[in-house]
């Protein structure tokens, strides 16, 4: 339940509790990991508000009046929950503090208000560990500011790319922060596709989703699957936005093989090579195959002759369980290895691509048994904390599901389409919902909490 905080300059050390909370006396109030003892009043009114002196409020260091959640532990009262956003590439600018990102933080943090709870951003820079604060971005109705808070309940992992989630700076403070702070984190990692193709290939209940998928590929395991499948895919494990993905399609005549990829002036481009030994030694042979999977070609369902397939966002929800919140198609553009957009692909939505309802309700069904399967076989292998996963599915000419890949950290591009606007909502409220019921149990239940 959600409640309106406000801030007195009446009274010392006091939090005055709506009658419906039957606390008094002497306790603890928390905010985030900064605790100070205090006297509750329960008052008469029926008013849905606490209201906490103003002495209080500062040696807790809440930054503002707003509204929050209320939870119990036995020794306790902990208002909030404070909820931080882990990322990089800040700037010094009080409009854009995020760059290019900062609109999509913006949006993010201001469903806040419909879940309850103060949420921020910071990076590296912005903890003080003297104090144990952090010098947190809040989106406010003035916009941008900057509030000085304690270390939050729960961390949602936001940074942007692999590259800077791997350097020792940012896996230090996780680690810190996690295992001394015992604060839990979630999404906290990139997705590498080849090991989570091997964590589901051992699960029963996802291993029909999988394509047939190895990593280190060689020539001879090329000619393999080749003879098997007659095209398959050659994907860099810790990819994204389709960079580095070769198509590779035996000719009918088995006397060539085509090769369709992106190159470094991000031209689509088709090639035709007499044998696979030429092809491997000009497109592979300086590249690091160690770092590269392969997998089975799928021949997806086609519309208006190209190929589709389709991105689906899971979150969990207020009570902990997986949704499906957003789906989408995605169009292959001309000559493109993939369906992504600055490869071509337009997104469209499921209307678009299957004009009778019958068969687009088939669609969607099975799209979501496969999305909720699959999340739940993730988090399941995982063993850590996932509040959203973004999946990339294929659907082959005989109706069956197949995942190309899972991403914890999911991108944005489906909702440029103006029907789409409304998921990118839910899934960002979704986030936010689960932040909540996250701290919730870490305070409530903190042995139910995967660490």
């Amino acid at each position: 339940m959600m409640y309106t905080l406000k801030i007195s300059e009446k009274g010392q050390r006091t939090v005055w509790l709506p009658s419906t909370i039957h606390i008094s006396g002497q306790m603890e109030v928390l905010f985030g990991s900064y605790s100070a003892p205090c006297c509750f009043i329960s008052r008469s009114d029926n008013q849905n508000e606490i209201i906490i002196s103003n002495d209080l409020a500062k040696k807790l260091k809440i930054p503002f009046q707003s509204h929050v959640c209320l939870f119990l532990d036995e020794q306790s009262v902990h208002l909030g929950p404070l909820i931080g956003i882990f990322t990089a590439g800040f700037k010094k600018s009080n409009i854009r503090p995020i760059g290019k990102r900062t609109f999509f933080f913006a949006k993010l943090l201001a469903k806040e208000k419909e879940v309850g709870g103060f949420t921020f951003i910071f990076g590296a820079h912005h903890i003080n560990w003297e104090t144990g604060t952090i010098n947190g971005y809040f989106y406010t109705k003035n916009g941008w500011e900057q509030f000085e808070v304690p270390f939050p309940n729960v961390i949602y992992n936001r940074l942007p790319n692999r590259r800077t989630e791997n350097e020792a700076t940012f896996q230090q403070i996780k680690y810190k922060l996690k295992n001394e702070y015992l604060i839990p984190w979630f999404n906290e990692n990139f997705f590498n596709k080849w090991e989570i193709y091997r964590m589901l290939q051992n699960h029963p209940s996802a291993l029909p989703y999988l394509p047939e998928t190895h990593a280190h590929p060689t020539e001879e395991m090329v000619q393999m699957m080749l003879k098997k499948y007659k095209h398959i895919y050659m994907k860099p494990a810790d990819g994204s936005l389709g960079l580095g993905i070769y198509e590779i399609i035996e000719a009918k005549d088995k006397n060539s093989y085509y090769c369709r990829y992106r190159d470094e002036y991000e031209q689509n481009r088709l090639r035709k090579f007499p044998s696979l030994s030429s092809l491997w030694r000009e497109i592979f042979t300086e590249k690091k195959m160690t770092h590269y999977i392969i997998q089975e070609g799928i021949p997806l369902i086609r519309y208006k002759g190209r190929q589709v397939d389709f991105r689906i966002h899971t979150n969990k929800n207020k009570s902990g369980q997986w949704q499906v919140s957003a789906i989408a198609a995605k169009v292959a553009g001309k000559g493109s290895v993939t369906t992504h957009i600055h490869n071509g692909g337009i997104v469209k939505t499921l209307d678009e691509i299957f004009e009778h309802e019958q068969e687009r309700c088939f669609v969607t069904e099975k799209l979501k048994k496969a999305a909720l399967t699959l999340s739940h076989c993730l988090e399941e292998k995982i063993g850590a904390a996932v509040g959203e996963i973004g999946f990339d599915f294929g659907i082959d000419k005989k109706w069956n599901v197949w995942m190309f890949e899972a991403n914890s950290k999911p991108g944005r591009s489906i909702f440029t389409h103006p029907k789409l606007k409304k998921y990118e909502e839910l899934t960002t409220t979704l986030s936010l919902e689960y932040g909540v019921y996250l701290s919730e149990q870490i305070i409530t239940n903190p042995e139910a909490i995967i660490t």
